[in-house]
């Protein structure tokens, strides 16, 4: 892995404050791949066995509506990361990420995770919260999203009564 690389993955919020040597070994195990602009990195159900580090370029997690229209959902840049879900479970993959731009990704196995946590428990454990901190935040934000749209309706079919 190349020093910019490393520091990239080392920068990720995800990783922040770890313990070095704790660290340094995690990034050890992860490989790095490239991508190209328009690849499908993740395909909705597959099997999720990763997470993966934006280290150079831009992709996007994208949901199809019942009609097969592609909704994006969220853009990522350097530093950001996709995947996390298969690091806590073997669940397929709940949706789509397409890389928007060439560039290379981190590739961290949960495999490696799990060992990393089991030789690092404290560090494992922080990675871990700040998992369950992201899915909490996410979860927050699709209920808005839920209540929002469900008045937006509510009101819709009020207007049209």
């Amino acid at each position: 892995m190349s020093a910019q690389a490393r520091a990239a993955l080392l920068a990720c919020p995800l990783l922040e404050g770890l313990p070095r040597e704790a660290l340094d070994e995690l990034v050890a195990g992860a490989s790095v791949r490239t991508m190209r602009g328009g690849e499908t990195i993740i395909r909705e159900g597959e099997d999720g066995d990763c997470l993966y580090v934006l280290l150079e370029g831009q992709a996007r997690t994208e949901k199809r509506t019942p009609s097969g229209d592609a909704w994006t959902v969220r853009f990522y840049e350097k530093g950001g990361f996709f995947g996390e879900l298969s690091l806590l479970d073997r669940v397929r993959r709940s949706a789509t990420v397409v890389a928007e731009t060439d560039g290379t990704l981190a590739v961290i196995e949960r495999e490696r995770f799990v060992e990393f946590g089991d030789r690092h428990p404290a560090a494992g454990l922080a990675v871990t919260r700040r998992l369950a901190e992201r899915l909490a935040s996410r979860l927050r934000r699709a209920n808005e999203d839920v209540v929002t749209l469900f008045s937006a309706l509510v009101n819709e079919v009020e207007r049209r009564l």
